[in-house]
């Protein structure tokens, strides 16, 4: 279970009291609605003051990119919690500039932008995605994209998580229990089974661990994408989205054994977003608070997902949460239950009728169920047969000990029973009853 801070907690932590410090004689209101604010945001990420204060300082001295930062997932997150929550525009607001002004007291000034959407924006359907749009994107896109585009918006990952997806994720979503399949296995189960497969992930940003789903349609595309890849890029670490061959830098050629030299970054998939809405006029661009944004963005992919599940599936909003991988703090217990998990996945079934872009999906009634059945069946095939081969052993073993008997012991054991079958209640209506009984043994 995550920490849990309280308020009095936050005054006596470390960062916190050199923060103090440092705005000493502030307005005590100001502060005490600083370290409110923080301390919400330490219990959503589960993380403490000076892990936020420390991961921050880190992406800064690597230069990392603003949209590649641990905040800026953080935030986001955070942001559409507080939406969820019924918090206004301006509230939310005032509680990012809280965050950031405790970073900045620190001299940890860059911070990534995060996009607050308006109050009414929500409300106005205009603004929000339905399934045409994303048909209408999907022939204008490389096999590449248009399986992360489906990708995304059946599983509601987040950018970062969606490019972390290795070959090995796929091969045990579709892999059953105890299966050790071989990548060309995984893609040949993919392709003609109806499978819904469990991607268990670990977020990139917060390094917070949590699972979600994929239904067939994900997995197929994502089938179609790797088999027709050369088997140097079908191992296990690979990244399931590469940079498209044509666009590697001779530096990328050069080191393109490893791994994270070609998957498809954040920045890629953003500036191909760009290109999408801005290049290829596939949409208008819309006006948002006074500017020009573009119509169709991978935030907006996530939100379709929660909205179909939530609207059209009618699934719980912190189920939601927990599949999009934003779910933190004590509701992080409750899902690693094995029933939960089974529960779960039932109604991520139940959803993807709505969640289908380009096919159909029909799903069995309580697949897990019948698999069940299934398997108990086997088990009880193999149950009877090793009790059906022991008796025949035991049997051949009883007909060796007579074989060996000698002719003289047989007749004693035959005299024996002919005096006492009254007693041994041996019911014979003639008097060969016996002879047919013994022989009966003895053959």
């Amino acid at each position: 279970m995550s920490q849990q801070f309280t308020i009095r907690e936050m005054y006596n932590e470390e960062t916190v009291k050199k923060y103090l410090r440092k705005k000493q004689g502030r307005n005590e209101r100001y502060l005490d609605n600083v370290l409110i604010t923080l301390k919400d945001f330490c219990n959503f990420t589960g993380k403490s003051p000076t892990e936020i204060y420390e991961i921050h300082r880190q992406d800064l001295r690597n230069h990392a990119e603003e949209f590649d930062m641990w905040l800026n997932d953080a935030l986001d997150d955070y942001v559409a919690h507080l939406i969820d929550n019924g918090k206004d525009h301006w509230t939310i607001k005032n509680y990012l500039t809280r965050i950031k002004s405790f970073l900045r007291a620190f001299k940890l000034k860059r911070m990534p932008d995060t996009e607050i959407p308006k109050d009414y924006l929500g409300e106005d359907f205009k603004y929000a995605l339905d399934v045409d749009d994303i048909r209408k994107a999907i022939p204008h896109c490389s096999i590449t994209y248009k399986t992360y585009i489906i990708t995304q918006a059946q599983t509601g990952l987040s950018v970062s998580d969606v490019v972390l997806l290795d070959v090995q994720d796929f091969v045990s979503a579709v892999s059953k229990k105890g299966e050790d399949l071989t990548v060309q296995q995984a893609i040949y189960r993919a392709k003609t089974d109806n499978t819904i497969g469990c991607f268990d992930l670990r977020r990139k940003k917060t390094k917070q661990q949590f699972y979600t789903f994929a239904g067939p349609e994900t997995l197929r595309n994502i089938a179609f994408l790797l088999e027709d890849r050369k088997e140097e890029y079908l191992q296990p670490d690979m990244p399931i989205f590469i940079k498209e061959m044509y666009r590697l830098t001779p530096q990328d050629k050069l080191k393109e054994k490893n791994p994270e030299n070609l998957r498809l970054s954040d920045k890629a998939v953003l500036n191909y977003f760009q290109r999408l809405n801005h290049d290829k006029k596939i949409f208008e661009r819309i006006e948002v608070d006074g500017k020009e944004r573009n119509y169709f963005t991978t935030h907006k992919l996530r939100k379709w997902f929660a909205n179909q599940l939530k609207n059209e599936a009618s699934i719980g909003r912190d189920d939601v949460k927990f599949l999009m991988g934003q779910k933190t703090g004590d509701v992080i217990e409750r899902y690693t239950n094995p029933n939960h998990y089974t529960n779960l996945k039932n109604n991520y079934r139940k959803a993807l009728p709505h969640l289908a872009i380009t096919e159909e999906v029909v799903m069995e009634e309580n697949l897990e169920a019948i698999e069940g059945l299934q398997k108990e069946n086997q088990s009880l095939k193999e149950e009877l047969k090793q009790q059906k081969e022991e008796h025949q052993r035991e049997m051949a073993e009883m007909q060796a000990k007579i074989d060996a008997m000698p002719e003289d012991t047989l007749k004693t054991i035959k005299d024996y029973f002919y005096e006492n079958t009254s007693e041994l209640k041996i019911k014979t209506d003639k008097k060969d009853g016996f002879e047919k009984f013994f022989k009966s043994i003895k053959d």
